[in-house]
C-alpha cells in the first residue's frame, strides 16, 4: 500500500512539513490530532503522533498526550505513536535518552507505553528524525484487508474540567473523581462534598482519611467548613 494523500500539522518543525511521503499530495494546516494523518490507496487513514524522546517525557510529565492518542483513536483504529530516537532503560533503573539518563524510572515510561497500547495506539521506534518519514511510509504500507480488528483492553475517555480539577486533588483518581461528580452533579458541589467530615452522603471509595488529605491540602482548620454560595446572575 501508498500514501496518496497526507495532511501534516502546521505546529511541527519545517523539516516536517517538507516531507513528501513518496510523492504524496501533501498539505500543510492545523491538526486538532495526530502530527500526520494519511490516507492510503487501500482508503485506510493513518494516524501518526511524532515524539522525540524529551518530547514524549515532556508530555506524560503534563498529561497532555492521553488527550492527543485518544483524540487519533476517535479518527481511526490506525494509530501509531512513533518515537524518533533513543528511549530506553539504563543498567541502573533510568530512562536513557539522546540526551543521556534522565530522572524518569523506566518502570514509569514503559508503563506508559504500555498503556498507550491497551488504548489502542501502537508504539513504534524510529532511529532518528531521518527515519521518520521511511516508518510512516512502512507503516501506511502494510496490508490492512486481512487484518482482523480487535477492540483494545481499556476505552479512551476524555475528562471533563470539573473532573480534572478532582483528579488533582491528593487521594482522588479517575475512577474516584468520576463517582463523586456522578453523586454530585457539579464540581462545585463535588468540592464542598469532599471537604465535609461529617456528612452522611457516601460515595464509594471516598472516606474519612481521603477528605482529611483534601481538607490539609486546601488549607482548611479542623474548625473550618468549605462553604459554596452560588447565585443566579442578573439578566438586565
Amino acid at each position: 500500500m501508498a500514501i496518496v494523500a497526507a495532511m501534516i500539522d502546521s505546529r511541527e518543525p519545517a523539516w516536517v512539513q517538507r516531507l513528501a511521503f513518496g510523492g504524496a499530495a501533501c498539505s500543510v494546516i492545523a491538526l486538532d490530532h495526530g502530527d500526520v494523518l494519511a490516507t492510503t490507496d487501500d482508503g485506510v487513514l493513518i494516524a501518526v503522533e511524532r515524539k522525540t524522546a524529551s518530547d514524549l517525557l515532556g508530555s506524560l510529565a503534563d498529561g497532555r498526550i492521553w488527550p492527543q492518542l485518544a483524540g487519533m483513536r476517535k479518527l481511526t483504529p490506525w494509530c501509531y505513536l512513533v518515537i524518533t530516537g533513543q528511549l530506553g532503560p539504563s543498567a541502573g533503573g533510568f530512562t536513557m535518552t539522546p540526551r543521556g539518563p534522565s530522572k524518569w524510572t523506566w518502570a514509569s515510561v514503559s508503563g506508559a507505553l504500555i498503556q498507550a497500547q491497551e488504548l489502542g495506539v501502537i508504539v513504534v521506534q524510529a532511529s532518528g528524525d531521518s527515519d521518520f518519514e521511511p516508518t510512516v511510509m512502512r507503516l501506511s504500507g502494510r496490508d490492512h484487508s486481512g487484518t482482523v480488528q480487535v477492540k483494545p483492553p481499556k476505552a479512551a475517555a476524555m475528562l471533563s474540567a470539573g473532573e480534572k480539577l478532582l483528579c488533582a486533588l491528593p487521594g482522588v483518581g479517575l475512577e474516584r473523581a468520576q463517582a463523586v461528580m456522578a453523586h454530585c452533579g457539579r464540581a462545585c458541589w463535588a468540592l464542598a462534598f469532599l471537604t465535609m467530615l461529617d456528612s452522611d452522603e457516601k460515595v464509594a471509595g471516598v472516606g474519612l482519611g481521603v477528605k482529611r488529605k483534601i481538607r490539609a491540602a486546601l488549607g482548611l482548620k479542623d474548625n473550618e467548613r468549605l462553604w459554596l454560595r452560588v447565585e443566579e446572575g442578573d439578566d438586565e
